[in-house]
């Protein structure tokens, strides 16, 4: 397609009569990430928790929540679980992903509330047992 344009201008039509208009999927959305190897999801480091089972279930990963982390997302990271976000604080929507099962809590309250069944990842925190489609 990058070649066309020229190829219609060396033809003698018209520059301005060449128009063009680019459509594709966009680039995946991981914010201050740089291309690097991926890695299979992991247990986070250090002790484990004591708290909620976390499932991550497509990434076949679960893991006791210790509150170390602010965040669903933050735990989702510090285990490689691959996952999109952009603001962290409930305002985009981004980091939405499906709640299979259990509850959550949300700090700081999201301005809007997810579709049923989703969860804003970016500012939730496990109340129970659950599990995320990720």
């Amino acid at each position: 397609m990058r070649d066309l344009p020229p190829a219609l201008v060396a033809s003698e039509l018209a520059p301005a009569s060449v128009h063009t208009e680019v459509f594709g999927a966009r680039a995946a959305l991981t914010p201050g990430v740089t291309p690097a190897a991926a890695r299979s999801p992991h247990p986070p480091a250090g002790a484990p928790g004591a708290g909620p089972a976390v499932t991550f279930a497509r990434s076949g990963l679960t893991v006791a929540w210790n509150g170390a982390c602010e965040s669903l997302l933050d735990l989702a990271e510090a285990c490689d679980v691959p996952t999109r976000w952009s603001c962290r604080t409930g305002i985009c929507h981004t980091c939405e992903s499906g709640l299979l099962s259990g509850t959550i809590g949300y700090s700081p309250e999201p301005v809007d509330a997810p579709a049923d069944g989703n969860a804003l990842i970016c500012c939730s925190q496990p109340r129970e047992d659950l599990v995320l489609d990720l």
